[in-house]
């Protein structure tokens, strides 16, 4: 597996920076780089510093762009033994020259300086809030919609995951339309996991499994640091971990997917052993801003269900903290059990819900919120399974209308595959069948000026949902209801009618309409979607 982000030693030219007289030798990256892309600064020194590099050691640069506002990065150790520090940056305006200027503590009334210029993008851009339509998201440059299609891979990271195997998970992404994959930084399972593989058996009360149902072997304690579950060391990170990391992200960046990094989870014992705004879990967020919120397809997830080992005032503390560290002001959450607790503070970008229920249930989780200008995405509305019940384990058709319902309320979701051997949690491939449904999803969502419409049940009957930029489009789901009637205001209007099938993406040849009451009887027993368009 290739990974062309890392500017490594050995391939640099050095330019307007000497070798320092104390042994200390930073090499700049190259001269010119795309914007959103990582202009990365090594600094190494010829033996180990003394005391601890990962607290000891600091080191930071100021970028300065020729028109702007000069941002400071910090550094972190990328050495077991403290030798190789990076400092890495993501520059933000295309065609501009930065100069920089870098100092560390391992050296004394030291300041090494450079410069290089930026072209346009030819990778991803950051996703942000759309400030025009604050409900949904868009590319910072380009301003292009995104459309949140979200994936759950907790244990990616997980020691028996090759690169073979994260790279298959995240051309499966592509492949399907996921493009946010969410996954843990840190962590370890449960710990009474004693079954041999011939043991094994997928079966009964997933949740009173070890390890969440995975297979022996499977999912493994995520090494953040030296040391072992229960007794790590807070104060070193593990280094072979971290750049798996990087290598994941960059591999995300490349296929055009977020990367939503979770610092922790729940049912754990990990937070716990951190501690509170402790030195050692203040640490493991600065350590995290500074090595991976470069990558311009970077979001954060302060915690997995936080609140049932934080208090709430925990994450509004945690999330300013990450906001002044990160210099790119990626975009951040909180994935709360059930409600969302912050409503509009400013640290969080966008709303976290974990909800699962009928379709009426989920969309109006999502309207509960819809007050709140920032986007919102339920990520556990509930992983397909073959439960016909609203729940964890969900079959692929309640998965389906679930995710639909949601999206008609403005919001976004996320998926997650329980099929088989726990893929959600084992960073697999399952073989749920909604994928290529949802796929059908967004590519009917990308299809209509989404940003632009709002809900508006109102419209409808009782089990059938509308999204509408009044006067111009409407987008009808019927969920449980075999027709219903849109009430529509503009009197004596040309529509075009559109049928869709949610399972296919199949659409019907379109039906004209003048009637001010337009009655709408789905094709077939299932759940339908129809475009209502005004013909011009």
């Amino acid at each position: 597996m290739r990974y062309v982000f890392i500017i490594f030693a050995a391939c640099l030219t050095l330019y307007s920076i000497q070798t320092a007289p104390t042994g200390v030798k930073v090499e700049p990256g190259p001269p010119v780089i795309p914007c959103f892309d990582i202009y990365e600064i090594v600094v190494e020194s010829d033996s180990p510093p003394e005391g601890n590099p990962f607290t000891d050691v600091r080191l930071s640069a100021i970028f300065t762009p020729n028109i702007g506002s000069p941002v400071e990065v910090e550094g972190f150790c990328d050495d077991q033994n403290g030798r190789c520090f990076r400092v890495r940056f993501c520059p933000s305006l295309a065609e501009t020259e930065y100069k920089f200027s870098l100092t560390t503590n391992m050296e004394t009334d030291k300041i090494h300086t450079g410069s290089f210029r930026t072209t346009g993008p030819a990778g991803m851009q950051p996703v942000i809030a759309n400030p025009e339509h604050p409900k949904h998201f868009q590319f910072a440059l380009s301003r292009q919609p995104f459309y949140h299609m979200g994936l759950t891979a907790y244990h990616l990271l997980d020691p028996s995951n090759d690169d073979k195997q994260i790279e298959s998970l995240f051309d499966y992404c592509v492949r399907y339309g996921f493009n946010k994959v969410r996954f843990l930084l840190t962590g370890y399972p449960r710990d009474n996991d004693t079954r041999s593989k011939s043991e094994y058996k997928f079966e009964g009360d997933l949740w009173k499994l070890p390890n969440y149902g995975a297979p022996p072997g499977e999912v493994n304690p995520l090494p953040a640091w030296l040391g072992k579950p229960h007794k790590y060391d807070f104060t070193r990170f593990n280094i072979a971990h971290w750049q798996k990391a990087d290598q994941a992200v960059q591999a995300m960046r490349e296929r055009g997917i977020v990367a939503t990094c979770i610092m922790t989870l729940e049912k754990q014992g990990l937070p716990r052993e951190l501690g509170v705004l402790t030195e050692n879990e203040k640490r493991l967020y600065r350590y995290s801003v500074a090595r991976l919120a470069a990558f311009s397809n970077v979001w954060w997830d302060l915690g997995n269900e936080h609140n049932e080992y934080r208090k709430p005032d925990w994450a509004a503390k945690m999330g300013n903290l990450v906001k002044k560290w990160d210099p790119y002001d990626r975009l951040r959450s909180a994935h709360a059990h059930q409600d969302w607790l912050y409503g509009d503070q400013s640290w969080a970008g966008f709303i976290i819900t974990q909800q699962y229920g009928n379709c009426s249930e989920v969309n109006q989780w999502a309207l509960k919120y819809w007050h709140i200008a920032k986007p919102y995405v339920n990520e556990e509305y509930g992983y397909e399974g073959v439960l016909d019940v609203p729940k964890h384990g969900l079959n692929a058709d309640w998965v389906r209308k679930c995710h639909w319902s949601i999206a008609m309320a403005g919001g976004y979701a996320t998926y997650g595959d329980w099929t088989a051997e726990s893929p959600f949690y084992t960073a697999h491939i399952g073989q749920g069948k909604a994928p290529a449904q949802l796929h059908c999803l967004r590519k009917t969502f990308e299809s209509i000026p989404y940003s632009q419409m709002e809900p508006h049940n109102e419209l409808v009957g009782k089990g059938a949902f509308c999204l509408a930029a009044e006067g111009d489009i409407y987008l009808i789901y019927l969920a449980d209801v075999r027709e219903t009637v849109l009430n529509v205001e503009s009197a004596g209007q040309n529509y075009k009618i559109t049928w869709i099938d949610p399972r296919t993406g199949k659409r019907s040849n379109s039906v004209d309409t003048a009637k001010d009451k337009i009655t709408l009887r789905r094709p077939s027993s299932s759940d339908w979607a129809a475009i209502i368009k005004v013909k011009q």
